[in-house]
């Protein structure tokens, strides 16, 4: 019976864990960003390898992908709050990208 509700407990936690990490936006750019972080308005986005992410997770999801492409240029990819963005949406976002 403890070990049930042991790993009960450890599946909760697990859980909780997993959603609080899908939590905010993630900015894939077609071309790497060549810097640290951007600013979009309010929200700073700390930028590593090929993406962007802040862990800002209220707002728009339109118009924070907006924000982004706007300072990034076309991205590739946009997620928010771990739901990864459809085409069209990302077409959607991509109408205000820098240089489209």
């Amino acid at each position: 019976m403890k070990m049930l509700a042991l790993f009960a407990a450890a599946t909760m936690t697990l859980s909780f864990g997993a959603a609080a990490q899908s939590r905010g936006f993630t900015a894939t750019p077609a071309t790497a960003p060549g810097v640290a972080s951007i600013t979009t308005r309010d929200t700073l986005w700390k930028c590593a390898g090929d993406r962007c992410v802040t862990p800002r997770a209220d707002g728009s999801h339109l118009t924070m992908c907006q924000l982004a492409a706007k300072e990034l240029g076309v991205l590739t990819a946009f997620t928010a709050n771990g739901e990864a963005f459809a085409p069209e949406q990302l077409a959607r976002c991509n109408v205000r990208a820098r240089g489209a």
